[in-house]
């Protein structure tokens, strides 16, 4: 059970129990006024010629005194209990010497079962708030103590805003939340910070609680897109809600973390702790693997053509020289007068035997280096795509630019390599930031959205920069075209060969407000099964390879 912030209560030195407002005046003015307040009730009691079981007003007596005392409230429940009621039996006694109705015993009775209930209700009461209190003196103890950063959301305002659009109509909030990033922003300038932990200062470079951010956008950069899928998980009262997201501590420098807490119907939404683990070492370090893996890649491929130019050059060094020993006889015997005929024919013979000696080498070392095979295993797109955004979500950062996902409503699976297909996506996420450098912060938007078509899993990937021109949507695929000032020209091609010896394809477009889009299709698990997985002719589409 969590408990309200500390700010919401007043715990005292001991926390024993809450103070009352009637500590205000001291505890010996209150004891002063109860017992004077006793005083006149035992006078009326005892001497007023009126039976009206004056004596149940000694409970106002006992409620008065017990709630002064913090540290010892329980004695003072017993000792304020035992006087009220042993100033009801002298009182009785006084009224019965002076005359009392027999009905006056009845009324001693009543006024004894009242003190009595209200003296087992306050020992109660007080067990409860020691309890509670011991409670709330631990929850701030691990709140304090945990070495994972926690603040406290109050997400009222966007719950209002959120029910405001259902009575509006609005069913389909994450077509919405994607189609209208201002509602976003709004929303997550509503959501107040109202209580964090003393991890979440330091991880935030803050000194004091009284320094800390009010409001979540005072350190979540605009192009971070976490928070959408947060108000998705609100709408659905997920019972957890986990995201990756950039957060900006004071020093400017962004931190990517992981965000998680409850949303769920029993959650109330004016109080959400969330716990914040700071991943941004191990994101950095799976970028920098990402990137050595690139490296390494790139050192392969190069090996690669290297050890190819000198398999063909040692290969062929045989039969060229009998091509050129053939050419030059048959010149030779064509410069004679008259021509040598029959020889030169035979030279030619030989020079065609040198030919086809050295296609027939070129086969064997086509065949030596291009046939590179691997196995498939399931791949499901949306988990996929998850991790690939969790690579790229730094570097999109770095850029001022946010990825959002619109997922499949069914669950898609394709047969393939999950590292070949993941670096796919890690290629077209990169052109799409890259494509967009120039364009304002606002527009820097990367989408994937993944849909099913037929019996095929499409992910659409779309930007908002310039978008592709004639000759690059014309050259776009082919093998060492590039608008990068450092770019090789190997990134699309090679994406797209990967695709299609997963049999599937990729297409690129304009969007029709701009921006480029590509389109991969692969073929579900089920409708591919049967065929096998080729990673070759990673050049010219058809043959060759080279390691991606």
């Amino acid at each position: 059970m969590l408990y309200p912030a500390a700010n919401k209560w007043n715990l005292s030195a001991e926390g024993e129990g809450e103070s009352s407002p009637l500590q205000l005046s001291g505890p010996g003015t209150v004891h002063a006024f109860a017992a004077i307040l006793a005083a006149i009730i035992f006078l009326l009691d005892a001497f007023t010629s009126a039976d009206l079981a004056v004596a149940s007003l000694y409970v106002l007596v006992l409620l008065i005194g017990a709630s002064v005392e913090v540290t010892s409230r329980r004695r003072a429940i017993i000792g304020w209990a035992t006087a009220c009621a042993l100033l009801s039996l002298v009182g009785y006694a006084v009224f019965r010497a002076r005359g009392a109705p027999p009905l006056a015993l009845v009324h001693l009775a009543f006024s004894l079962v009242v003190l009595s209930v209200t003296t087992l209700v306050l020992l109660r009461t007080q067990v409860m708030n020691a309890t509670v209190q011991c409670a709330e003196r631990r929850y701030r103890l691990i709140f304090d103590s945990l070495a994972i950063a926690i603040w406290e959301h109050d997400f009222s305002e966007v719950e209002a805003s959120l029910q405001n659009l259902r009575a509006s109509g609005i069913c389909d909030i994450r077509r919405y939340v994607g189609e209208n990033p201002e509602f976003v922003l709004a929303m997550r300038q509503r959501v107040r910070i109202t209580d964090v932990n003393a991890t979440a200062l330091t991880m935030m470079g803050v000194k004091s609680k009284s320094d800390f951010f009010k409001y979540l956008s005072d350190f979540l950069p605009e192009s971070d897109d976490s928070f959408a899928e947060c108000i998705i998980a609100m709408w659905e009262r997920r019972p957890l809600f986990q995201s990756e997201a950039i957060v900006v501590p004071k020093n400017g420098v962004p931190k990517q973390v992981i965000v998680a807490f409850s949303l769920g119907p029993e959650a109330s939404l004016d109080c959400v702790p969330g716990s914040i683990l700071d991943v941004s070492q191990r994101r950095a370090l799976e970028v920098q693997i990402l990137r050595t893996r690139e490296e390494l890649a790139e050192v392969q491929r190069t090996g690669a053509l290297a050890a190819m130019s000198a398999t063909i050059a040692h290969e062929l060094n045989q039969p060229m020289s009998a091509i050129h020993s053939f050419a030059d006889a048959a010149r030779r015997w064509l410069a004679r007068v008259p021509p040598n005929l029959e020889e030169t024919s035979r030279a030619m013979e030989g020079l065609t035997a040198g030919i086809e000696h050295a296609r027939q080498v070129m086969q064997r070392v086509r065949a030596l280096i291009g046939d590179a095979r691997v196995d498939r295993n399931e791949v499901e797109l949306e988990g996929l795509l998850a991790t690939t955004i969790a690579l790229m979500r730094r570097e999109a950062a770095e850029a001022g630019a946010r990825l959002c996902v619109f997922p499949s409503e069914d669950s898609l699976t394709v047969l393939g390599d999950r590292i070949l297909l993941k670096q796919v996506f890690v290629n077209l996420i990169t052109n799409a930031i890259h494509a967009m450098l120039n364009a304002p912060p606002a527009e820097r938007v990367v989408s994937l959205d993944l849909s099913r078509r037929g019996d095929c899993a499409v992910v659409i990937v779309s930007d908002r920069g310039p978008g592709w021109a004639d000759i690059g949507a014309g050259r776009a695929f082919d093998t060492f075209f590039t608008t990068k000032k450092n770019g090789m020209g190997l990134g699309l091609a090679i994406s797209r060969t990967v695709v299609e010896r997963h049999g599937g394809s990729m297409s690129l477009r304009n969007g029709t407000q701009g921006g480029a889009v590509i389109e991969v299709t692969l073929p579900l698990a089920s409708d591919s099964a049967e065929s096998e997985l080729a990673v070759d002719g990673l050049f010219d589409g058809g043959e060759q390879s080279v390691a991606v």
